[in-house]
């Protein structure tokens, strides 16, 4: 059979390529695209109610955020900081998991 051949006969689709990522970079990944999502709805909300430069006044970020843009991102990136931390410690909490389930926590000891 000739590729074109082939082609016609499955319908012309193709299978999508294998992932090649370490477990390392997946974890990465894992980690960072939740923890973003959670940090912009964090802050959608949170500064749907307080204004940055009201919360800036006589503090040491006042300088920081004078400007809107500059309190938003200073509070979007401080959510994802936070928001990372936890999807890092439950991916650790699910890594550790299968290791802790092996061995026999409360049963006699030898």
């Amino acid at each position: 059979m000739r590729d074109s051949e082939a082609e016609v006969a499955n319908d012309g689709l193709e299978e999508p390529p294998v992932s090649t990522w370490s477990r390392a970079r997946r974890d990465v990944a894992i980690v960072l695209w939740p923890s973003f999502l959670a940090a912009a709805v964090m802050t959608m909300f949170f500064f749907a109610v307080f204004d940055p430069v009201d919360l800036g006044e006589g503090t040491a970020l006042a300088e920081l955020v004078a400007n809107h843009n500059a309190g938003y991102a200073l509070g979007f990136f401080f959510f994802w900081a936070f928001t990372t931390l936890s999807s890092a410690l439950s991916l650790y909490l699910v890594r550790t998991e299968s290791q802790l389930s092996r061995t026999d926590i409360g049963g006699p000891r030898p």
